[in-house]
């Protein structure tokens, strides 16, 4: 549960979704290495990442759940860089996060092809989020910047998934469980501040 804890809380102290302070990228590294923090320092991105690596782990498609998401993602990323919108991403986006956790915490989940459905759905939304960062970009830095939040992903959704079938194996799922319940609390808040915007506008 500890290093449950330490994929979920490391990036609490910068929350913002922009790894170049809004900047775009301008070239190859600045494109890789804002792909490689844009999943990590938005918390909502990495919680869903860090859910469908347990999910995977307790379902019997296994890593194909997370690598589904992933190509997804980058197809929401070519979305919003084709200037085409998907209706309130910011919602959709919290509640993912929300709805990976309950399913997390239920003993009796759907079928692996329903959660990756799903999977593939969140893809969409969490990519076209992860548009922003590179919108207007050259195409050498967009490149990077598709290899760079591919590679972070995958990275930590395996971790989670090997951390998750470690702990089945030893007879505590309940850990994935408890886990799910952290990810709803995440979830919950990012839909409840998203919820917030909208009624109340700064």
């Amino acid at each position: 549960m500890g290093a449950l804890a330490l994929l979920l809380l490391l990036p609490l102290p910068s929350l913002a979704h922009h790894p170049l302070g809004g900047r775009v990228p301008a070239n190859f590294a600045e494109g890789f290495l804002s792909g490689l923090a844009h999943p990590i320092i938005g918390l909502d991105h990495l919680a869903f990442v860090v859910a469908m690596g347990l999910l995977a782990a307790v379902s019997t498609w296994g890593i194909a759940i997370p690598a589904a998401f992933v190509l997804a993602a980058m197809v929401g990323t070519g979305l919003h860089l084709a200037e085409l919108t998907l209706p309130a991403a910011e919602f959709v986006i919290a509640g993912s996060v929300l709805g990976v956790g309950v399913l997390l915490t239920l003993r009796n989940r759907p079928q692996s092809g329903v959660i990756t459905g799903l999977a593939v759905l969140a893809g969409l939304f969490h990519g076209f989020a992860y548009g922003e960062a590179i919108f207007g970009a050259e195409s050498m830095p967009l490149v990077a910047y598709l290899a760079g939040f591919t590679a972070v992903q995958m990275g930590i959704a395996i971790t989670a998934f090997f951390l998750g079938r470690q702990l089945t194996q030893r007879s505590t799922a309940h850990v994935v469980q408890r886990a799910g319940l952290v990810i709803c609390g995440i979830g919950a808040t990012f839909l409840a501040t998203a919820l917030l915007n909208g009624l109340l506008p700064a």
